[in-house]
C-alpha cells in the first residue's frame, strides 16, 4: 500500500510541478501519456499471455522476478521507471541548449520502442495455441 501511495503521489505531484513552470507543452504531455499507456498495456498483455499459456515466461531476466512477484510489484517498478523517465525528460526539456531540449523526446521514444515488444507477448500466445 505504501508503494502504491508513493507512486500515486509521484504521478500527481510531478505533473503539477512541471505545469507550474510552463515547460510542459502539449507534446510533452502527449508523449508521456503514451508512455504510461504503453506501460499499462505491456503489463496487462504480459499477464494475459502468462495466464493463458503454461509454457510462457518473461524473457527479460531483469524484470522476471518482478513479473513473478505479481501485478502490484510490477506496476510499482514500472511506474517508478516511468516517473524517472518523465522527470529526466522534463529536466532536459527545461535546458536552454538546443541539443538537450530536443534529446528528451528521443529518450522517451526509446522507452516507447521497448514497450513495442509487448506485442511479442500476444504473438507468442497466439502461436502457442495454434
Amino acid at each position: 500500500m505504501k508503494r502504491f501511495l508513493f507512486i500515486f503521489l509521484c504521478l500527481f505531484l510531478i505533473p503539477k510541478a512541471v505545469h507550474a513552470q510552463n515547460v510542459a507543452d502539449n507534446k510533452f504531455w502527449i508523449v508521456n501519456g503514451v508512455l504510461i499507456g504503453t506501460t499499462v498495456y505491456d503489463i496487462e498483455s504480459t499477464y494475459f499471455a502468462l495466464d493463458r499459456c503454461e509454457t510462457c515466461y518473461e524473457l527479460n531476466p531483469i524484470m522476471r522476478p518482478f513479473v513473478e512477484a505479481g501485478k502490484p510489484q510490477l506496476y510499482a517498478i514500472q511506474g517508478s521507471i516511468d516517473a524517472g523517465i518523465i522527470y529526466v525528460s522534463y529536466k532536459m526539456k527545461k535546458q536552454e541548449e538546443w541539443e538537450k531540449n530536443v534529446l528528451w523526446y528521443w529518450i522517451e521514444l526509446f522507452e516507447l520502442s521497448h514497450h513495442d515488444l509487448m506485442m511479442q507477448n500476444l504473438l507468442l500466445l497466439m502461436l502457442s495455441q495454434t
